[in-house]
């Protein structure tokens, strides 16, 4: 049973409103799963006033949120393996949770990098 819809499988991602992100949510708990914190991650992020994409890895078990706050952007890679290394080096995201090369962090250490590299969004 897919949790996640197909939308967000898509090269790139696609854009996740509230309500798409409730509906996620209601699913979760339907089926009796404990909420993952990527989609915490998310709720919260839409909850403050900024604009998320996500993207559900074909092949892994890895999800990639990147919060827009204006024209800034934060990539955040959550899995429960460690990335290739060679695009970690790179770049590829600009934070890993979970399991990285070198160590090990939290949802709420990305909350905090992601809001000092791009702001808090200004409320309408």
């Amino acid at each position: 049973m897919a949790v996640i819809p197909s939308r967000y499988r898509c090269s790139g991602g696609n854009k996740v409103t509230h309500s798409q992100c409730m509906a996620i949510i209601d699913t979760y708990k339907e089926n009796e799963f404990e909420i993952p914190k990527f989609v915490q991650f998310i709720a919260y992020a839409l909850s403050k006033g900024y604009k998320v994409h996500l993207y559900d890895a074909q092949t892994t078990v890895s999800k990639y949120v990147t919060i827009i706050n204006g024209e800034k952007k934060f990539k955040v890679r959550f899995s429960n393996h460690k990335p290739n290394k060679q695009r970690q080096l790179n770049g590829d995201c600009d934070f890993f949770v979970g399991h990285s090369h070198g160590n090990i962090t939290t949802t709420r250490q990305a909350w905090f990098a992601m809001v000092k590299r791009i702001g808090k969004p200004r409320r309408k």
